[in-house]
């Protein structure tokens, strides 16, 4: 996509209805295409400074060098490892004994010792539940570094929409101001002619004061904006970032069916207490088995002063005291208390999704009124106003005051656009959609 600034020189006099356009149609600084995944930035030289076009899908390719998430995936890493170590086989155990005997008749004596290798086998019983409740351990880190990554997307598309809105603003205030001195201008000669009283003049100053003070404090929320996006994109020192973004395109608000649908279907948060349940549902089975007398099998060698022997031993623990029901009974209360947050996350994930469609719905229908009545109405207004003082049949404050409507019906115009597209953009992060 590419937007560019419409910029209006302080030194030429365009007709009132173009400067009209101006403030209804400005675009957003920096030509800059669409590029593919795998692509950087573009950079544009300038005389001032070099200019990255960025666009959203440059976020989208960038966002997995977050900090978070690279946690995430170390995460992930160290699940599937514990998977492994789940279905480890033990090792066996060797005892090795040695002395000296001596006969008890005699003088006679000889080295003894002993050997015994013992394999633990009561790991057998529960190694399968074990190994389940590993691999839900990966599901949920899997689910919990999307989830990460979902919000860092949601937190990058508003600060990513705050930009295209700042930029929008500075061009508008800088038509503004061209505007407002080319009225200037106006004005001086209407008092050299004598049809304006030398008061109007310092009146139409001093909102041209006004309206370069607002355009100051836009370019430093400007600047902020960029500064702050620049420390997520590898983009070089002393470089500006320019969004590359159709902010009057305003966002369809997807339906709730649909919206609750995917969200039931694709919500991390909701595969995370899924995968949390599993895991529990794996240690009532570990717990059950654990029922199951451990026992080993050995083997051993002997050699004493007067024999040889060789056999093979067994060892089993005798379950008479302990048949491991308290800690089955503290198992499946725990998986019990997972199901009902399981139930309970679906329902906060579900209410997040009501609201969050109703407030998208809400923004795009605030910005298509703005954009289809107060907007047009505000410039109509402004351009009557000048011709009827062009004619001598308004005051200045009259035109001055019309103005200021335009302007402050441009700014909730595009504070409208910029909501809705952050509402829409939480929206779709809780749906799953990235575009």
């Amino acid at each position: 996509m590419q937007c560019t600034f419409a910029r209006v020189s302080s030194g030429r006099c365009a007709p009132f209805l173009l400067s009209i356009h101006l403030l209804l149609s400005p675009a957003i600084a920096g030509a800059g295409e669409t590029r593919g995944t795998g692509s950087p930035p573009a950079m544009t030289p300038t005389s001032a400074a070099t200019v990255v076009n960025v666009s959203w899908l440059d976020v989208v390719r960038l966002v997995d060098q977050h900090p978070r998430l690279s946690a995430g995936k170390l995460e992930i890493d160290a699940a599937r490892a514990g998977v492994n170590a789940a279905g480890a086989v033990p090792n066996p155990t060797l005892e090795a004994t040695g002395g000296e005997g001596f006969e008890r008749a005699g003088n006679g004596s000889r080295g003894e010792w002993n050997l015994t290798l013992s394999m633990p086998l009561g790991w057998i019983a529960q190694r399968r539940s074990k190994i389940d409740a590993a691999r839900a351990g990966v599901d949920v880190a899997v689910a919990e570094t999307e989830s990460l990554r979902r919000d860092a997307l949601l937190q990058l598309r508003t600060l990513f929409w705050s930009l295209a809105d700042q930029q929008s603003a500075v061009a508008a205030l800088d038509a503004l101001q061209a505007q407002t001195s080319a009225l200037v201008r106006t004005v001086k000669r209407r008092v050299e002619k004598g049809e304006a009283r030398p008061v109007e003049a310092t009146r139409v100053e001093i909102e041209l004061e006004k309206v370069a003070n607002e355009l100051e404090t836009a370019r430093i929320s400007l600047s902020s904006r960029q500064a702050e996006l620049a420390r997520w994109l590898t983009v070089p020192d002393g470089a500006t970032i320019a969004v590359s973004a159709e902010l009057d395109a305003l966002p369809a608000a997807m339906d709730r069916a649909t919206a609750l649908a995917r969200a039931r279907a694709t919500h991390p948060a909701l595969a995370a207490v899924r995968a949390k349940t599993r895991t529990l549902e794996a240690e009532v089975s570990t717990q059950k088995m654990a029922r199951v007398p451990a026992f080993s099998i050995s083997g051993f060698a002997t050699s004493e002063l007067d024999r040889q022997a060789y056999g093979v031993g067994l060892n089993v623990d005798l379950p008479i005291w302990n048949w491991n029901s308290a800690g089955i009974a503290q198992a499946e209360a725990r998986l019990s208390a997972a199901r009902k947050q399981a139930a309970s996350a679906a329902l906060e994930i579900e209410s997040e999704v009501i609201d969050a469609q109703a407030a998208c719905r809400s923004s795009v229908a605030t910005a298509t009124r703005q954009k289809d009545k107060v907007v047009p109405l505000s410039a109509t207004a402004a351009s009557t106003m000048e011709r009827t003082y062009e004619l001598g049949e308004a005051s200045l404050l009259e035109v001055i005051d019309a103005r200021r409507t335009l302007l402050d019906s441009r700014r909730l115009y595009l504070s409208a656009l910029a909501q809705a597209h952050v509402d829409c953009s939480r929206l779709d992060a809780l749906a799953g959609e990235e575009g």
